[in-house]
């Protein structure tokens, strides 16, 4: 099979698939439909380019659409991670740029050197849906009432009378993920583009994206994933937020980056942001937290993001 797009996602739709997990879009009759959004995009863009090989002066609300490509997170996500995931010197590479994001030795439990980690059985996974937090749920739902306050999305939380939905959140859907099911140490990516973090759900007004996704980094729900999910060890899990350098350079211009920051300087902040953990060594999770630009990984790989100037 030919490759999707020569520069911004040189690879085939059957390795593209290989990388979905059963969960999310990888059940089956997502694939094909989440395959179509690729098509679609590189059609659009391949098309308009051809027609117009100087686009020089062109009005936003012409090139919008049809060179959405050039700008979505999806694209950047998959080629800049499969790209590292294919290297040959895989292991050397993600060494190099989890010491940049965490420092020299790995953060995490019973593991002492980053190439443990990055070598063995590695998996890299796209779109796929982690379960929230037990916890976090029945938490919710003792404390609706303070996180919400629109009536008709407050009576909605009932499936009849007074009986509780027994699910006020629905899964996480994480960018990327990568796993060693040898030792169960795993990094959960958040990747973004131009936009910024989602600052609530349905019934959590309060629930940003950032500290849902360390929640879900925290949570032992796995025991209903596929395998190699199930093997993924909470306590040697790590988030990783990966950004332009414009806005990794400049925090304050993304909420991303006001709570990051204050999640790496404040572990109190942590805990307030997720008040259902009520057992844990914030100080340990901060530890967990990391920021890679895309930058960053063009500079271990030159294959990697070759859109960037």
């Amino acid at each position: 099979m030919g490759i999707i797009h020569q520069k911004y996602l040189p690879f085939s739709e059957e390795q593209l698939l290989s990388h979905f997990a059963d969960v999310g879009a990888g059940r089956a009759g997502e694939r094909e439909k989440y395959l179509g959004y690729y098509r679609k995009s590189t059609e659009n863009y391949k098309t308009y380019c051809q027609a117009n090989p100087d686009r020089k002066g062109k009005t936003l609300r012409e090139t919008k659409v049809p060179c959405q490509i050039e700008k979505d997170e999806r694209f950047w996500t998959v080629a800049c991670m499969m790209t590292i995931f294919y290297s040959p010197n895989r292991t050397e590479e993600l060494v190099h740029l989890l010491k940049l994001a965490y420092g020299a030795y790995p953060p995490v439990e019973g593991i002492d050197r980053w190439e443990e980690c990055c070598s063995g059985d590695l998996a890299l996974f796209f779109e796929t849906n982690l379960p929230s937090p037990r916890s976090y749920k029945d938490w919710l739902s003792k404390n609706l009432t303070t996180r919400q306050f629109i009536p008709y999305i407050l009576d909605s939380a009932f499936l009849d009378g007074d009986r509780d939905k027994p699910n006020l959140e629905g899964p996480t859907h994480v960018d990327a993920l990568l796993v060693n099911s040898k030792n169960g140490f795993a990094v959960i990516i958040e990747a973004k583009v131009l936009s910024d973090i989602s600052v609530e759900i349905t019934y959590d007004l309060m629930r940003n994206q950032i500290a849902r996704n360390i929640d879900v980094m925290m949570g032992a729900e796995n025991d209903t994933l596929p395998d190699p999910l199930n093997k993924r060890d909470p306590k040697r899990t790590l988030f990783l937020l990966v950004t332009p350098k414009l806005f990794k350079d400049n925090p304050t211009s993304r909420l991303y980056g006001y709570k990051f920051m204050e999640y790496k300087k404040d572990s109190d902040a942590l805990a307030r942001d997720l008040p259902h953990r009520t057992d844990c060594d914030w100080g340990i999770v901060t530890q967990k937290l990391g920021w890679l630009t895309w930058e960053d990984f063009r500079s271990v790989n030159k294959d990697c993001c070759r859109w960037l100037r």
